[in-house]
């Protein structure tokens, strides 16, 4: 931020530090804001503990802040040396809380808390320093003259910009959220941790796994380092570095309380000898109080042993009970209730064969189709009318249409569709459409009440109908997401989140709790609840992975116990017979080099970590090795490189496939990466989707060697499937633009030409090595379809069919690469097989 010298204020003759901002960002607007901005924020706060500013000006173009010279060091020397001893630990966390409560008494935040900010001067004062990237906050209007608009004014922050310093950032600064004072209660809780072990509490090998880790992991026990360790200061600590800001103290005022009575409780322990007489009183004193125990103590064992005889079968809680409701192998996507609460209707792909929906009653082994083939049930009314999604296509996108339970013809209503619920009467419906290229959140239809650059699920209207749940993902073709919910005048809260995957929601019988299930990174996915209020718990766990369907009126749950494998197969150039090359559980084909001797798998299993992971593995029959973390994985032209997406925080690396260091490009205004990203044919450009703050999605060029990216696509393009294409001469890229029509976009951006041939099931997966003709596959049914298209003369030929030997389970998506001469290809199939359960006991 700044350049300090040591200087001597002539008129007052005494020593003052001037601090100027270096030359090359004199004509940067925002340093020049932000260099402001700490001296103002800086000189009102007129405190001990907190680096007194004199003066603020330019001189030959260069501005500069005149401070107080101190004299001492950082607490960063300090801790260079190892633990600090806790008397002292104790009065420097005093002191920081006395400057932080001064600072966030006048809305200001300091948001760059580190051992470096914070100056132990020679009679062991401290003082805070650099609010250079404080964040002023509305305060109320005061009479008090040290207050001043222009002292408390805001420096805008573009929304999901991280500000901080890693390894000492709270988990909301991490993810680039919203941040209050708690955020610097987090950083002084590392400092603490610091302080007591005489190591960082969040440092990993890179600036990636620090920054998973401040949002993941928890800090090491104390006791690890100081067994001796008084157990509520150890309380304190804990409670300062909760990763849910409203778990933390809610102000410095009251941490600062909580450091108090510690140092209290330390004076009276070391106070020395009590006086007799005060001896001799606490002696009778302590007589009377063991008679008064024991008197208590029996009463209380006889109370016991009574409440034990009378009420031990009422004491026990019963486990919760399972009913199975489907016996055939495949996959189950939605489930409901029918409003007598016996009968189940829902929607599966058993044995191979297509999508239907299904009706079964509790009890019964046979299941009865409705032949409504390629159809998905979303809802059920109170009048026994249930709300389909037929003719679906893309991720869940189709037409809505109301059908009888009890048979009949659809009656189309809506197009363009992903998922509806009913009102509690049955008279209106809640939607989730595309439109323009975003999820559109309607209740009742045609009445928006939230809108998203990612995908809403499994949205559930209230029993009182005034309110409508939902999943809330972030990036498109990820689970990841928050549970929100949004009221009919529009306002949206969200009650928990983020998690690793989502999948299933659905209202307890009263209303006062949202059932959703869940993972986090490391876990298999769980049934929670949490209230409106966002008080969250766990109510079931099982050894499989579990996706919330549906709640009965009478409490009831209908639950999908799934497994998700992923199998990767191919043949090889010269081969005859197809290989598995599969890798772990959940391990997906990613890219495929055009010489067929490596595959990229990026696996999102329960070890994958919060970014997932990426593996290399050779075609030879040699195991993987894994890279890195990320998602998305695509080989350089070289093979020297992978791509690799991070969604927390977002930013978009460079793995080396061999020998060498990771590279993290410039996120510059980026907010969110997409999963899809190439290469151009040179290796020296990438490109990527993105989306900036306020933004729609869109194409992105980066140079590895360093710069910010650039957009080529308007708003509202992504890629074409799970790469994006670039053209043999490296002069466009083939984008999807909002209504999922493909184009050439041109990297100089020349008006964009359609891409002939291709349908709207059709994926690009690659370029034939006659530099004019593409591959597109068909994967969303079996068998895959692979053709043959010149994206110009629109012509199209079929010309390989892949169909597993197993086709029990296969779910959407599935993926194919070819070789360019055609030769060899590598596919990879997603298997979701499923047994529907209605459990009973669970509270």
């Amino acid at each position: 931020m700044g350049e300090v010298w040591r200087a001597r204020d002539t008129r007052l003759a005494r020593d003052v530090a001037i601090k100027f901002l270096p030359t090359n960002f004199a004509g940067d607007s925002d340093r020049l804001n932000r260099f402001e901005q700490e001296a103002r924020a800086t000189s009102a706060l007129n405190h001990p503990n907190i680096l007194t500013v004199f003066d603020l000006g330019t001189h030959d173009g260069l501005a500069f802040i005149v401070a107080e010279l101190l004299e001492g060091e950082e607490l960063r020397d300090r801790l260079n040396h190892g633990q600090i001893p806790l008397r002292k630990t104790i009065d420097y966390a005093q002191q920081i809380v006395n400057g932080l409560s001064a600072a966030h008494g006048k809305g200001i935040v300091h948001r760059d808390l580190k051992p470096e900010n914070l100056f132990i001067t020679n009679d062991e004062r401290v003082k805070i320093l650099d609010f250079g990237i404080a964040k002023l906050t509305a305060i109320p209007q005061s009479t008090n003259p040290d207050i001043s608009e222009d002292a408390t004014r805001k420096v805008r922050t573009n929304p999901g910009v991280i500000m901080g310093t890693v390894g000492y950032m709270s988990p909301e600064q991490v993810r680039g959220e919203k941040t209050d004072h708690r955020s610097d209660i987090f950083s002084l809780g590392a400092i603490l941790h610091e302080m007591i072990t005489g190591k960082r509490v969040f440092q990993e090998e890179t600036i990636a796994e620090t920054m998973a880790a401040i949002i993941k992991e928890e800090p090491e026990e104390l006791t690890i380092s100081k067994p001796d360790i008084n157990p509520a200061l150890e309380r304190i600590v804990r409670r300062c570095l909760e990763k849910k800001p409203d778990r933390r103290f809610q102000s410095t005022a009251d941490l600062g309380f909580a450091l108090e009575s510690l140092s209290a409780s330390r004076s009276s322990e070391g106070r020395g000898l009590i006086p007799i007489s005060a001896e001799l009183e606490a002696k009778a004193s302590s007589r009377l109080w063991k008679m008064v125990a024991c008197a208590a103590i029996l009463l209380v064992v006889l109370f016991s042993i009574g409440a034990f005889i009378l009420g031990k079968r009422a004491s026990i809680t019963p486990p919760p009970t399972f009913q199975r409701l489907s016996f055939n192998r495949g996959t189950i996507r939605t489930a409901r209730f029918a409003p007598d609460g016996q009968t189940v209707v829902y929607s599966a792909r058993w044995n191979g064969n297509p999508l239907d929906v299904f009706t079964v009653r509790a009890g019964k082994a046979e299941s009865r189709p409705l032949n409504l083939e390629n159809s998905e049930v979303l809802a059920i009314s109170s009048s026994n009318e249930m709300a389909v999604l037929r003719n679906l296509q893309g991720r869940n996108l189709g037409t809505l249409a109301r059908v009888p339970v009890d048979g009949g013809a659809p009656r189309d209503i809506l197009e363009d569709v992903q998922d509806a619920d009913w009102s509690p009467d049955g008279t209106k419906l809640a939607v989730v459409r595309l439109v323009n290229g975003r999820d559109q959140l309607e209740y009742p239809i045609g009445k928006v009440l939230y809108e998203t650059a990612g995908y809403i699920s499994d949205l559930r209207v209230s029993p009182q109908g005034d309110v409508v749940a939902f999943m809330d993902h972030q990036v498109q073709w990820d689970n990841r997401g928050w549970v929100a919910m949004v009221e009919l005048t529009g306002k949206k809260t969200v009650l928990a989140g983020e998690w690793s995957g989502e999948n299933g929601l659905a209202w307890n019988p009263a209303g006062s709790e949202v059932w959703f299930t869940a993972h986090r990174a490391g876990e298999s996915s769980a049934l929670y609840a949490v209230t409106l209020a966002g008080s969250e718990r766990l109510v079931l766990r099982t050894t499989t992975n579990l996706s919330l369907c549906d709640i009965s009126r009478d409490g009831r749950v209908l639950l999908d116990s799934y497994t998700d494998p992923a199998n990767i197969a191919g043949l090889l150039p010269d081969e005859t017979k197809e290989r598995d090359f599969s890798w772990l559980e959940q391990g997906w084909l990613s890219d495929f080099s055009p010489d067929g001797k490596t595959i990229l798998i990026h696996d999102t299993g329960e070890g994958s970590g919060i970014n997932y992971a990426v593996y290399l593995r050779r075609t030879d029959g040699s195991s993987a090795v894994r890279l890195g973390d990320g998602d998305g994985p695509k080989l350089s032209p070289d093979g020297k490189w992978t791509t690799a997406t991070f969604f927390a925080p977002p930013q978009l690396e460079l793995l080396p496939t061999g020998a060498g260091e990771a590279r993290t490009l410039e996120r510059g205004p980026i907010e969110q990466y997409g999963k899809r990203s190439g290469w151009f044919p040179d290796g020296k450009q990438i490109v990527f989707e993105g989306r900036e703050p306020g933004r729609e999605w869109r194409l992105y060029v980066q140079g590895i060697e360093g710069g910010p990216p650039r957009p080529i696509t308007p708003e509202g393009t992504t890629g074409s499937s799970r790469e994006i294409f670039i053209s043999p001469d490296g002069r466009s890229v083939i984008a999807l633009d909002l209504q999922g029509k493909p184009s050439f976009y041109a990297v100089d951006g020349s008006a964009p030409k359609p891409v002939a041939g291709l349908e709207r099931e059709d994926h690009v997966i690659g370029w034939n090595s006659d530099g004019h003709t593409l591959y597109a596959a068909r994967t969303r049914t079996m068998p895959i379809r692979v053709y043959k298209v010149d994206p110009m003369k629109g012509h199209r030929e079929l010309i390989k069919e892949i169909m597993p030997a197993d086709p029990a389970g296969i779910d959407y998506p599935n993926i194919i690469f070819m070789t360019p001469d055609g030769k060899g290809y590598m596919y990879s199939i997603c298997r979701h097989l499923s047994d529907l359960y209605v459990v009973g006991g669970l509270k």
